[in-house]
């Protein structure tokens, strides 16, 4: 089987101009800001990117043929690390980065909703630059590509398994017929939940840079700050409170948004993984407060369960947006914290980590386990909310679960050739597979990850591509099989 090369360097150039055309809000900041390095930065990198994109658009010819599953890889994975390339030019041009690893390592950062970062004092980098850092998380959450499908069919180009290669779950697909029509749909339900965001943090007395930066950071789930002490510059509750909600909102499964849109109350209450999510928020609040409380890290009943809620939001949604120091705190609620971090948000929402559905599975599939030893002639299906998952999707969900513990395993061990501490090491593969900041041990709360070194921070921008793309889609395209010629 030999690839279509047309449609991925259409693609290509496509995805190169969406990028090119994000910087301009940024290079307008800059300049508004007067940081002149900045915004010639922003226009040395414009230029040159629409050039190119729109040469490959043009040069290339509408096709209609669909677009298989092993294309949607490829052009996926090229994407996502040819945007973190790409949004890396204003960091190198401006010199905010010493050199390419660490500007790859910040936009990668921003595309893929991590929110790590080796910037120890953001007061020394532009406004501009700290805009686009924020916007890419944004361009990001829902992706980049799920943008382009809305585009793609006026090109000629199928997109169904190109949204398949960078689902963020495994239920994008069921949402829609036309995939087209679907990512409109979803993108529409993003933006008004970001403009609503907005203008509430507007209300609690933000100025307009930094509700845009917060709003963009909080959409994506990304937990990016214009302010080294993150959301715990602000002294306003109401204010955390509205950013931990929205990470929060944009960390339920939008499918589930687009249901409640069109008035299907039902199939919106009934959902199981929103009902496990909401579970998840009160149970984790409820045990770590009343950790704190019994342990008198605070003196008020309010604040302990306070906190415990912030950081709960913070670390399911994967955001990183804290707003204590929480390794201080008792080590049953750092255990807690890394739950959550593990299980993530919801399937098509932008928040990382496993993603609840298929902790759900994996919990219903050793539940059976057990039933079937005690009868073992039962015949017993496994459903969520009243569907049968089929043998193919638990399956699938039992093999990514495997490969999500063994890729931490692994790069665990890669990554202590680097000579850190193993709660920092592990905590640090754990977060970049998660896409969150947040960890422990050296890294964490209000903590960079300039403690690793350039080849450490060069595996640690993979493990973030790898875990925005659930593993499989990277890790597919390693295999041997997948580029022979003689197979579909």
């Amino acid at each position: 089987m030999k690839f279509k090369f047309q449609i991925i360097v259409k693609i290509t150039g496509v995805i190169i101009v969406i990028i090119a055309i994000a910087m301009i809000p940024a290079m307008l900041v800059s300049l508004w800001y007067r940081e002149g390095a900045a915004a010639k930065a922003f226009a040395a990198a414009i230029a040159p990117m629409v050039l190119v994109g729109a040469l490959l658009i043009f040069i290339t010819k509408p096709l209609t043929d669909s677009l298989r599953m092993r294309e949607g890889v490829l052009i996926v994975t090229q994407c996502w690390v040819m945007a973190s390339i790409l949004g890396a030019l204003p960091y190198i041009i401006s010199g905010a980065a010493p050199n390419f690893i660490d500007a790859l390592f910040e936009s990668a950062s921003g595309f893929s909703t991590t929110g790590a970062t080796l910037f120890s004092d953001l007061s020394h980098i532009p406004k501009g630059l700290l805009f686009w850092r924020s916007m890419t998380h944004w361009l990001g959450g829902m992706g980049i590509l799920v943008f382009a499908i809305s585009i793609l069919p006026a090109l000629g180009i199928g997109a169904l398994n190109l949204a398949k290669a960078e689902a963020p779950g495994p239920t994008l697909d069921k949402a829609a017929t036309r995939i087209s029509d679907n990512a409109k749909i979803l993108y529409m339900i993003y933006l008004s939940l970001s403009v609503i965001e907005f203008v509430i943090l507007l209300i609690s007395g933000m100025n307009p840079y930094d509700a845009a930066i917060h709003t963009f950071a909080s959409m994506g789930t990304g937990g990016l700050s214009s302010y080294d002490q993150g959301i715990a510059e602000f002294g306003s509750f109401a204010v955390k409170l509205t950013i931990s909600s929205f990470c929060l909102f944009a960390s339920v499964n939008f499918i589930a948004y687009s249901a409640l849109i069109n008035r299907k109350w039902k199939e919106f209450i009934n959902e199981p993984e929103l009902k496990a999510f909401i579970g998840a928020i009160i149970g984790f609040s409820l045990l770590i407060g009343l950790a704190l409380w019994l342990s008198g890290v605070y003196p008020d009943p309010s604040e302990c369960f306070g906190q415990a809620f912030l950081q709960t939001g913070a670390f399911i949604s994967t955001s990183g947006y804290v707003s204590a120091d929480y390794r201080m705190w008792p080590l049953v609620c750092q255990w807690l914290l890394f739950l959550l971090l593990l299980c993530g948000g919801c399937s098509s929402s932008t928040a990382g980590g496993m993603k609840l559905i298929r902790v759900l599975v994996m919990f219903k599939l050793i539940y059976r386990n057990f039933y079937k030893r005690l009868h073992p002639r039962a015949v017993v299906s496994v459903k969520l909310g009243g569907r049968v998952v089929s043998a193919e999707n638990a399956s699938n969900i039992t093999v990514f679960v495997l490969m999500y513990f063994t890729a931490i395993f692994a790069g665990s061990l890669i990554l202590s050739i680097d000579g850190n501490d193993i709660v920092s090491t592990v905590s640090a593969v754990a977060a970049m597979l998660a896409n969150s900041s947040s960890g422990f041990g050296k890294i964490g709360y209000l903590s960079s990850f300039g403690i690793f070194s350039p080849p450490a921070r060069l595996f640690l921008t993979f493990l973030m591509i790898a875990g925005r793309l659930e593993l499989f889609t990277v890790f597919i395209i390693m295999t041997p099989a997948y580029w022979r010629t003689d197979r579909q």
